[in-house]
């Protein structure tokens, strides 16, 4: 496991290599692979929040390696870089890039939306389609439970396990429904209405776990919080995957899917996965 030296190091690092990547934050003077232009689209015919403009929201704050510094703008981190490439691939440079924030669970309420799309790497659920409209999957991370150094949670080897314990979450996430479909504790979790509230439960002893990304976990272990640290890997993310958000409706998702294929095909996709998703290999996998 790093260690919290290591990981500010390498987001530090990561931080600069993608700044010194054309192909990363530059993708709007680069072709593809096979010499057509990147832009994909007029971007007068796209249907838009505000015309000209590609109006995309975050959670507030963001973290690594999601994004870098609290800022969506710099084009650094997972998101952060892959909604600049989705934007320069559509046909939008980066000053036609408006960003703004929307709570989480906001997010995915029905209504209205203020966005083109939402990215705080939130999970495509039947349930949540039901409200808004999702675009294809641009990663699926594996599942992680998050206890406190010294935690009898550590010895734990199975789901069966688990299930001895008290588990914490935010209200309304992926994150519970594993807890309460896949962990089974045989006591009724506790709610909380933001992850870093679920965190300060384990922080303050009044709960013993809780579920996160691994992504999401390393930043929470390793700088956010003092004293706790991933347990280990759960065996199956139930989800499909994270998506971007849309109002319900939205006709800009087959852009937006089309933009995402065509970063996935040539390449541009997986370097950012690699830029900033590095996943460590010595954690447990329960079973």
């Amino acid at each position: 496991m790093i260690n919290r030296r290591q990981f500010v190091g390498r987001s530090v690092a990561l931080a600069a290599a993608l700044a010194a990547t054309p192909r990363l934050t530059g993708l709007a003077q680069d072709a593809t692979p096979e010499g057509s232009p990147v832009a994909l689209f007029d971007i007068a015919t796209l249907p838009l929040v505000t015309d000209g403009k590609l109006t995309i929201h975050t959670d507030q704050p963001v973290y690594p390696p999601w994004y870098i510094d609290n800022d969506p703008t710099n084009g650094k981190g997972f998101e952060g870089a892959l909604a600049q490439a989705l934007a320069l691939r559509m046909g939008f440079t980066t000053d036609q890039i408006e960003w703004g924030y929307t709570s989480f669970n906001a997010s995915y309420a029905p209504g209205p939306k203020p966005f083109d799309f939402y990215m705080t790497e939130v999970s495509i659920t039947e349930e949540r389609k039901e409200a808004v409209d999702f675009s294809d999957s641009y990663y699926k991370s594996p599942l992680t439970v998050i206890t406190k150094e010294g935690s009898p949670v550590l010895e734990a080897k199975t789901l069966a396990d688990l299930s001895k314990f008290t588990f914490v979450s935010q209200v309304g996430t992926t994150y519970y429904q594993v807890i309460i479909d896949d962990i089974k504790p045989t006591t009724a979790p506790l709610v909380m209405d933001t992850t870093a509230d679920a965190l300060q439960q384990l922080v303050n002893d009044a709960a013993d776990a809780t579920v996160a990304d691994l992504e999401s976990a390393q930043f929470m272990t390793e700088i956010q919080f003092e004293g706790l640290v991933i347990a280990g890997v759960l065996p199956n993310n139930p989800g499909d995957g994270m998506g971007a958000v849309f109002e319900k409706g939205s006709e800009l998702v087959p852009f937006f899917n089309e933009a995402l294929a065509s970063l996935m095909e040539d390449g541009t996709h997986q370097k950012i996965v690699e830029a900033w998703l590095t996943q460590p290999s010595d954690l447990l996998n329960y079973t």
